[in-house]
């Protein structure tokens, strides 16, 4: 929209930027000897051009993440806001998801994430605990953090829950979802394949992966796991729907056909106005 302070070219441009400063903050961070999962809070500062729209992210930041609002100023012809962040356990991939959740939801209200900082380091004690008791406790938080799209707690929750107990495939998978919506897609790879290898037949797991695979241009290796997961569940409609959209990508026009047919045939109404213009 033309009247965003913040646009989404904007956006774009500056994603790689915050995955490039979230590495560098946490190299700093662990150069000053800061271990490794401990607990930590951060100074988070946004800038958008009215104080109603920093109020309106203060305010949702307030109730949804927990954070603390420091205070709302004009500066240079702009306003800013700051926030403190409560406290949650860092490594390099929960402060990169984090950042990058803080840094959409600002899209999202039109303001800018203007930079985090924290004075924890080499002094910082404090860590979660990570009794297998606990488990529940951490996979729960996680799915409640899911349901309010706070995504950076929900990976970060999902992330004790799996240093708790690794062999779980479900934290993985779930774990990945939480990454895609937040557009860390080659990230989220990386947890669909670890609950794959941890359970052959997961066949959810084959599907996002699949989806994720065609999303990045990988259309053969994205047949491979429609294929399997269609082996694993052959009356699923989305999945044949889905593969036919593969196949048209790979110039397969018959196939794609074939696909959204049977996709219909289960149920998929969906696939009807694919077939209206591609299959007459």
């Amino acid at each position: 929209m033309a009247d965003r302070y913040f646009t989404r070219e904007q956006f774009i441009a500056k994603f790689p930027e915050e995955v490039i400063l979230a590495a560098d903050v946490y190299d700093r961070m662990t150069g000053s000897g800061f271990p490794e999962y401990a607990l930590a809070e951060f100074d988070v500062y946004f800038i958008a051009d009215r104080q109603e729209k920093l109020e309106k992210l203060a305010a949702f930041l307030t109730a949804v993440y927990g954070m603390t609002t420091k205070s709302i100023s004009q500066q240079n012809g702009q306003w800013e806001l700051e926030t403190l962040s409560p406290k949650f356990p860092v490594d390099a991939d929960n402060l990169l998801c984090w950042a990058i959740d803080l840094a959409i939801k600002g899209y999202e209200h039109d303001c800018r994430l203007d930079g985090y900082g924290t004075f924890a380091g080499a002094d910082s004690k404090d860590f979660q605990d990570e009794a297998p008791a606990r488990l529940a406790h951490y996979f729960e938080l996680a799915m409640e953090s899911y349901r309010q799209r706070n995504f950076g707690a929900a990976v970060i929750n999902f992330t004790t829950a799996i240093r708790i107990f690794p062999e779980n495939a479900n934290s993985w998978y779930s774990r990945a979802i939480a990454k895609e919506e937040i557009l860390l897609g080659a990230k989220a790879r990386e947890d669909y394949d670890k609950a794959i290898s941890l359970s052959p037949e997961f066949k959810e797991a084959y599907i996002n992966r699949a989806v994720n695979k065609d999303e990045a241009g990988e259309y053969e290796a994205a047949l491979l796991d429609y294929n399997k997961a269609i082996e694993l569940d052959a009356l699923n409609p989305m999945v044949y729907f889905n593969r036919g959209n593969t196949k048209q990508h790979l110039g397969d026009q018959a196939g794609a056909c074939g696909d959204w047919k049977k996709a219909k045939d289960l149920g998929g109404e969906y696939a009807a106005a694919k077939l209206e213009a591609y299959c007459k």
